[in-house]
């Protein structure tokens, strides 16, 4: 019996600034490409043509895509009315609706000749009414509390139908650890046999080939913590910062660093710092480089991330790979990744992530690394897919395209 045909969609729209989904992605794409499955065929599909210096060139099939682009006169309209005040358009919207019906048909039509089913690496499905596998990354709508980013503008609805409709269509879905997949059967309400754990794992970071350099604005000789998250509500850069006041009353020598790039709530942060007169206490270095972000992690006392949303988060493995000691939230997908590694609070008191902290500075590197022995790692990741790809062939070829996909 023949191989499973997955294609792997590449997405040409996430960036480095994104975070720890670009370095989880781009870890996972290239690994995908050199790993031998035992049960399937790997081609990567993509709207966009690789170049040929590409590790995906070979393995690789570039989509029939039409892009609709509606004319729009808003922009226009906008500076008219802001010069003379006495314009009023009206702006119409093509309806393009028919067009891409008939466009994801035949792009259906086209791919069933090649794959048998698209597998995301990332949340979401560009081509719908083909069979797919879907990547679970968490369910913060209903799992945390109502922040901006997963409540408001839209976002909920948004969030609440991929996963109402769309996620519930997947043939599978991976997770990233066992944590994740319970949160899935309980707010979800999904058949348990559906989900894969495919381990989360660390971002290139921690490669040995990783060259480290420290950012410049940072002096020789400082003594810090850090945390690498993006200015989102939910990351909770808020209680860190009224805890750190707190930091440095025992640790006055102790500074701050803040690095990732701003979401829309970094402004309001940075003004509660200059509040609580911590200027000289905090650094913000924004959105690094990964050889900026392996010498925080090299060189820090420790790595603070008092997030309210899980289950997992990648750069608690990275600090574990490189020895650098933990304190992060009290969640059981925390506890799952590093066992007793790390140091435990409640992101909602910050006496208690400052007590935290200062033990963490306190107990320095204590040879938990030695100890440290995790299944979250690219290898098991990889191995984890090619089983779930095996298990999926036995269902998946109890039809054939031809008949169903129109």
């Amino acid at each position: 019996m023949r191989k499973l045909r997955v294609g792997v969609w590449v997405e040409n729209g996430i960036m480095k600034e994104t975070g720890g989904g670009h370095g989880y992605v781009n870890q996972l794409l290239k690994h995908l490409s050199t790993y031998k499955f035992e049960s399937a065929d790997i081609i990567f599909i993509s709207y966009e043509p690789f170049d040929q210096d590409s590790i995906f060139y070979n393995k690789s099939y570039t989509i029939k895509w039409k892009k609709f682009i509606s004319p729009t006169l808003k922009q226009w309209q906008r500076r008219l009315n802001k010069i003379t005040g006495s314009f009023d358009f009206h702006y119409y919207k093509t309806d393009f609706s028919e067009e891409i019906i008939a466009n994801n048909e035949a792009l259906r039509n086209e791919l069933k000749e090649i794959i048998d089913l698209i597998y995301y690496p990332s949340p979401g499905c560009a081509i719908p009414n083909f069979p797919f596998v879907y990547t679970l990354w968490d369910i913060g709508h209903l799992s945390t509390y109502a922040f901006p980013e997963v409540s408001m503008n839209g976002n909920f609805d948004s969030r609440k139908s991929l996963h109402d409709s769309i996620l519930m269509q997947a043939l599978a879905i991976f997770c990233e650890s066992e944590t994740g997949k319970k949160e899935a059967v309980k707010f979800l309400n999904i058949n348990d046999s559906r989900i894969k754990v495919v381990p989360l794992f660390p971002s290139e970071v921690i490669k040995d080939e990783i060259d480290e350099q420290k950012p410049e604005s940072v002096e020789e000789g400082t003594k810090f913590v850090h945390y690498p998250a993006q200015f989102w509500a939910h990351k909770n850069h808020y209680n860190l910062i009224i805890a750190f006041k707190e930091v440095i009353k025992a640790l006055p020598y102790l500074k701050l660093i803040l690095t990732g790039s701003d979401k829309g709530n970094k402004k309001y942060i940075i003004s509660l710092v200059e509040e609580m007169e911590l200027m000289d206490s905090v650094i913000d270095l924004g959105f690094v480089s990964t050889e900026n972000l392996k010498w925080i992690y090299e060189n820090s006392k420790g790595l603070v991330m008092p997030t309210f949303l899980g289950p997992t988060n990648m750069p608690l493995l990275e600090a574990a790979e490189l020895g650098c000691p933990v304190a992060c939230s009290d969640f059981e997908g925390h506890r799952e990744l590093l066992g007793d590694y790390a140091i435990f609070f409640n992101p909602k008191d910050p006496k208690e992530i400052a007590q935290s902290i200062i033990q963490m500075v306190n107990e320095g590197k204590t040879g938990k690394k030695i100890e440290y022995i995790s299944r979250f790692n690219i290898h098991n990741a990889l191995k984890s897919i090619d089983e779930s790809f095996s298990d999926l062939k036995t269902f998946r070829f109890c039809w054939g395209l031809n008949d169903f996909i129109r």
